[in-house]
C-alpha cells in the first residue's frame, strides 16, 4: 500500500494537482465508502486464509463481482442470471474447494437419514470462522464493486485508489500497534525486498486498471470481468510454473470464456435496442 500511494501521488502531483489531497469534494462519501469496502475486502479474504484453503477462500471472495452485479443492473434477464451461474459455477471446477467437493461426495448411503447427514457437520468450527471472515471479505468487495461505478469519472481513478491506500496504511499500522504478538519485520533480504516491492508495483497497477474499467464502463459485463482472473492464473501456472491443469479447471476456464462472451453479446444487443427504441422516439415525435 505505501509503494501505491507512492506511485499514486507522484501522478497526482505531476499531472492532476487539482485531485489532491482527497479528489472531488462532491463524492467524499462514496471515496470513504470505496476505502471502507477495500479494507474489509482485503481483511475478510486473507485472515479467511488462515482457516480456510486458497481455493476456498478464493470462490467465497468471488461473490462479491456477483452480488455487486445484482446490485448494479438496472434490470436483469434470463441471459445474465444464466450467465451469473455460469461464472460461479465455472471458479468452482477451477478452484474445487474441499467444502464443495465433500458435499458431492458425501456417502448418503452410510448414513440413517438426512439429518445425520447435517448433524455429523460439514464444517469445523476453523471453517465457520474462515467462513464469517470470508463472508466480511464478500460484503467488502460488494461495497468496493457497488462504490466505483457510483464514483464515474467524477473524481480521478488514482485518488480514489490512494482513498484505499490512506486506508490500509492507517488499519495496518493500528493493527501492528495494538494487536499483540504483531511487529514489523524489516530484517529481510535482497530478493524478498524485491518482491515486495514487485507486488505493490503490481498491486498499484490491478488497482489503477480496475477502478478506472468500472468507472469508465458502469455495467455488469464490467464487473464480471474480474472473473477473467481464475483463468489467468491457469494460464500462469502453465507459463510460470509448468502446472498442467486438468480437466475440470480447463472446463471452468471454458465456461469463464463463455460467460464473458454471453454477457457482453447480451450487452451489446441491449443497447441496439435501446438506440433503436430510441430513433422510433425521435421518429413518432416529429409526425403531426
Amino acid at each position: 500500500m505505501f509503494v501505491t500511494l507512492g506511485i499514486n501521488s507522484t501522478f497526482l502531483i505531476t499531472w492532476y494537482p487539482e485531485e489532491l489531497p482527497f479528489g472531488d469534494h462532491r463524492v467524499r462519501g462514496l471515496l470513504i465508502l470505496r476505502a471502507f469496502g477495500g479494507i474489509c475486502g482485503s481483511f475478510g479474504f486473507y485472515y479467511s486464509l488462515q482457516y480456510l484453503p486458497l481455493a476456498e477462500a478464493t470462490t467465497l471472495n468471488l461473490l462479491a463481482p456477483l452480488a455487486a452485479s445484482f446490485l448494479t443492473s438496472k434490470r436483469f434477464n434470463i441471459v445474465q442470471v444464466g450467465s451469473a451461474i455460469i461464472y460461479f459455477f465455472g471458479v468452482g471446477l477451477i478452484a474445487k474447494p474441499n467444502f464443495l467437493i465433500s458435499f458431492l461426495d458425501y456417502n448418503l448411503e452410510n448414513q440413517d437419514s438426512i439429518a445425520s447427514r447435517y448433524s455429523a457437520g460439514f464444517l469445523g468450527p476453523h471453517d465457520w470462522r474462515g467462513l464469517i471472515f470470508a463472508l466480511v471479505g464478500v460484503v467488502g468487495g460488494v461495497c468496493t464493486y457497488t462504490s466505483i461505478p457510483r464514483i464515474g469519472t467524477r473524481a480521478h481513478p488514482l485518488a480514489t485508489t490512494n482513498w484505499f491506500s490512506i486506508g490500509s496504511l492507517l488499519t495496518s499500522s493500528i493493527s501492528f500497534t495494538v494487536i499483540p504478538g504483531v511487529k514489523y519485520n524489516f530484517n529481510l533480504g535482497l530478493l524478498q525486498w524485491s518482491l515486495l516491492l514487485l507486488i505493490g508495483i503490481c498491486g498499484a497497477l490491478m488497482d489503477f486498471l480496475m477502478t478506472a474499467g468500472l468507472a469508465v464502463r458502469q455495467d455488469y459485463p464490467a464487473i464480471y470481468m474480474i472473473y477473467l482472473q481464475a483463468v489467468l492464473a491457469l494460464v500462469g501456472d502453465v507459463l510460470i510454473w509448468r502446472l498442467i491443469p486438468d480437466i475440470l479447471s480447463c472446463i471452468g476456464s471454458f465456461l469463464i470464456i463463455v460467460a464473458l462472451t454471453i454477457t457482453e453479446r447480451n450487452k451489446e444487443e441491449g443497447a441496439e435496442k435501446e438506440d433503436l427504441a430510441g430513433v422510433e422516439m425521435r421518429f413518432q415525435n416529429r409526425l403531426p
